[in-house]
């Protein structure tokens, strides 16, 4: 698996892989395209890859982080359901604390919808830490966020 730094040029895959992975990770085209032309906010996006037959690579998965300075926001994480379980989503999250502490940051915070039990799960064994919630943040259904953190 090779995971690298996202460009324009994968717009279109990723907003494919963000259809594919479930309501969750779906952003619209303009979300996207804001990643990588307005940098309002400042984020990073990463696009993991596996090889497939042929030497072709397949998109496996992303993320998207907010860069904040000290404080950053994980916003978007995804892996396709073919390759979950393959190490792919945890790539994804230590390329995120890697950059992030390079970059001088002190924590990382993301918020995930209190049913998923699976994420919750995976953030905690890699270091994630209940800060607090979020009454009614989400919608369809209703339901509320658990606010992570990471201190690096």
């Amino acid at each position: 698996m090779e995971i690298r730094p996202a460009n324009k040029a994968d717009l279109a895959r990723l907003i494919a892989m963000s259809e594919e992975a479930g309501p969750a990770a779906r952003w619209s085209a303009q979300q996207w395209l804001d990643i990588f032309e307005t940098q309002i906010p400042a984020r990073l996006a990463w696009i993991a890859e596996e090889s497939i037959a042929g030497g072709k690579a397949s998109a496996a998965g992303f993320l998207v982080a907010q860069n904040g300075g000290a404080e950053w926001e994980l916003e978007n994480i995804a892996v396709l359901p073919e390759f979950r379980r393959r190490g792919v989503g945890r790539g994804l999250l230590s390329a995120l604390v890697a950059q992030a502490r390079c970059l001088g940051a002190e924590r990382i915070l993301l918020e995930v919808r209190d049913s998923n039990q699976t994420a919750i799960r995976f953030y905690g064994s890699e270091g994630f830490q209940l800060l607090g919630r979020r009454r009614g943040y989400y919608r369809n259904p209703d339901e509320d966020a658990l606010i992570l953190v990471h201190q690096l």
